[in-house]
């Protein structure tokens, strides 16, 4: 798939029945990344499989959707392939950093759940793509 014929993630996301339910997590605040301000449980569902995500956000005013998961995983699988170094350089990270390293593995088995739920690597690598126009 070339950028020519990538679909909106939006429109992917519905075609390919993908969903999510959504619960907003209370309780302290200081459990969440210290940018975030709000933050949900997520489960994504697809082909009767489902994969339980947590989604922060910096004090969006609506509730995320599936393609905004969907997005935000995506995005976060590009770990998969990166090197740590390459990883921080492209994410603004820096290298010596024991937070850094945790929020790059959490980005491998966020994607590697994402793949895991999907099950096919094309139908993945579709949605990594139309993440990157997201």
């Amino acid at each position: 798939m070339n950028a020519t014929d990538t679909k909106p993630l939006a429109e992917l996301c519905a075609e390919l029945g993908i969903t999510a339910s959504v619960r907003e997590l209370d309780g302290d605040l200081t459990q969440f990344p210290e940018w975030a301000k709000q933050g949900w449980s997520i489960v994504l569902k697809y082909n009767k499989k489902r994969a339980q995500f947590r989604f922060y956000g910096g004090g969006a005013s609506k509730t995320p959707t599936a393609s905004d998961l969907v997005w935000a995983v995506a995005i976060d699988s590009e770990a998969l392939n990166d090197s740590f170094s390459d990883w921080c350089d492209n994410f603004g990270y820096t290298t010596d950093s024991i937070k850094a390293r945790s929020t790059y593995k959490a980005c491998q088995r966020n994607g590697e759940r994402l793949i895991k739920l999907i099950g096919n690597k094309e139908i993945f690598n579709q949605l990594v793509e139309s993440a990157r126009e997201y």
